[in-house]
């Protein structure tokens, strides 16, 4: 039987029914969706809870107090600690009144109007960032920091958080306190070594000047001489303790100052050799020489570095027992002048090496009473040469080994021909001179005047400024010799007073020592300073170059 043929219209609708057929969901697969997409929803909103409860474990875990608000300053959100901060409880955060309890807060604050005033002008204004440092009626001090959040770059809200400061600003200030407190005390200490020195310095001086003058005087009986050069020695020994103590307190102030020139490193060795030759002769202490260096000058300090070159010298005799060896010799290594010194002395042991050079450094206390001294003479050698770009090196085999100084110093790149200087005794006086000698010190004035008349000179002395100034009225000089700590006045204002009446040179004779004192002498018009105790040949060597003049 044949089918019937089915119109091309019917074969439309046919095809249409069977695309529906095909593409409609099975009831089963949206059910199954749906479900799914429930399982979703709810992972996502368990994640959410989850997220939410540890971003608030996050901010109660904060020490700084947290809350964040919207654009008008209603609270969206906050921690504990803030709440804390408020004087509330959660439950009563939520249900106050914003503004209400701002106000009640701002009264914590030892500026109220103002707290209120400021957080009103940051809603208004809606800066990026604000920090304040803002302080309670209690003395509590709190940083306030705030900062606006974006959301699709627009502004929806403010962040703030408070951290109490007050112990660490209490800790800055009681830091700042102690800074200055300890300013305080330093200037007062550096007062009171001045002050030491200047009366310590004061009767050592007519002592050194009346050694120094009969050490060396042809007409001193031989029986007496070794007691005098005995007597010389000492009160040079006190005066280089002193002077060690004021380069200890010009050390820790960085206030050493250098004057260089060009050295010739040989002659300070010269120099530095004789004044510690009768301490070698004394413990027949064996000495060989051997300056080696065909190039010794440099740039540096003379004075400076003769000072170290004296210190370790001294050391190696202090320390050398009796019948000893010291060596000394000079070298050049590459474009260093080496000066090297050893001795069979009391040595260094190795774990004592490496601290030698600190201050007040002797070892046992043993070594401090036998030998004496202050144990501040490697220091302040060590600082001088770091002042002049050298270095300094020692090396021992142990106790009773003893010990190796070297001394590098940068050579001069230029050969240079030395200035001989005449030294102290080497000044003669072609020139009786005029001297007005002021001093409150009865001994120093009297020694020093009759010292001074014994040597040629017409010699007036004063006891105070306005005496010596009552003096220049009527007298004419060619020296006014001047100690500085006078009763009445300054020797700066007598020296300014004298210079102003008439031309006269100014010698300072003084205890105070530092530099500060050298550049205050001279600025007040003294040619020259010197810081007592003085040897009588360095008055000598003043005048000398004065009648040169």
């Amino acid at each position: 039987m044949e089918r019937p043929k089915r119109t091309k219209k019917g074969a439309l609708s046919e095809k249409k029914r069977r695309t529906r057929e095909t593409t409609r969901p099975a009831p089963r697969n949206s059910a199954q969706e749906l479900l799914q997409a429930k399982e979703a929803l709810e992972r996502k909103t368990v994640e959410l809870a989850l997220s939410l409860s540890m971003m608030q474990a996050t901010l109660d875990s904060t020490t700084d107090a947290i809350v964040v608000t919207d654009m008008n300053g209603n609270v969206r959100n906050f921690n504990e600690k803030y709440a804390q901060m408020m004087g509330v409880t959660r439950q009563q955060l939520k249900a106050a009144d914003v503004h209400s309890l701002r106000l009640k807060f701002s009264q914590r604050f030892k500026d109220p109007e103002g707290f209120v005033s400021r957080v009103m002008e940051i809603y208004r204004t809606a800066p990026a960032e604000t920090f304040e440092v803002l302080e309670w009626k209690d003395g509590t001090i709190l940083e306030r920091y705030s900062q606006v959040q974006l959301l699709d770059q627009k502004p929806v809200g403010r962040v703030w958080s408070f951290r109490d400061v007050t112990e660490r600003k209490r800790a800055e200030e009681n830091l700042e306190a102690a800074k200055i407190a300890a300013e305080n005390a330093n200037q007062a200490k550096d007062i009171f070594l001045a002050s030491l020195s200047h009366e310590l310095r004061t009767p050592l001086m007519p002592a050194m000047a009346a050694a120094s003058y009969l050490a060396e005087h042809e007409n001193l009986p031989s029986e007496f001489r070794d007691e005098v050069t005995a007597i010389w020695r000492n009160v040079q020994l006190e005066a280089q303790l002193i002077n060690d103590l004021l380069d200890v307190t010009r050390i820790t102030r960085g206030k050493i100052e250098i004057n260089h020139e060009v050295a010739d490193v040989h002659r300070l060795l010269q120099n530095a050799l004789e004044i510690v030759k009768s301490d070698i002769a004394k413990k027949n202490i064996m000495l060989a020489i051997d300056f080696g260096a065909t190039r010794h000058h440099i740039w540096a300090d003379p004075v400076r570095i003769q000072q170290v070159f004296w210190n370790l010298m001294n050391n190696a005799v202090k320390f050398t027992p009796q019948n000893g060896h010291i060596s000394i010799r000079s070298f050049i290594t590459g474009d260093h002048f080496v000066f090297e010194i050893t001795d069979t002395g009391i040595g260094i042991e190795p774990e004592r090496q490496a601290s030698i050079f600190e201050p007040f450094h002797q070892g046992e206390r043993s070594i401090t009473r036998r030998f004496g001294g202050l144990g501040l003479g490697l220091t302040i050698s060590k600082t001088l040469l770091d002042l002049h770009g050298g270095t300094i090196m020692v090396e021992s085999a142990g106790k009773n080994q003893g010990a190796t100084f070297r001394v590098f110093l940068d050579l001069l790149s230029e050969p240079v021909t030395a200035t001989v200087q005449a030294t102290n005794g080497d000044v003669a006086l072609s020139k009786q001179l005029r001297l007005l000698l002021v001093d409150d010190h009865a001994d120093t004035r009297g020694l020093l005047s009759r010292l001074l008349i014994k040597n040629g000179h017409d010699v007036v002395t004063a006891d105070s400024a306005q005496k010596a100034l009552e003096i220049l009225d009527t007298q004419q000089f060619d020296v006014l010799i001047s100690d500085i700590g006078l009763p009445d006045t300054s020797g700066y204002e007598l020296i300014r007073e004298a210079k102003r009446q008439r031309p006269l040179k100014g010698i300072a004779l003084s205890g105070l020592g530092m530099d500060e004192d050298v550049r205050r002498s001279i600025e007040a018009g003294f040619d020259h300073h010197l810081t007592k105790p003085i040897n009588f040949q360095e008055l000598q060597s003043v005048l000398g170059r004065i009648v040169s003049d």
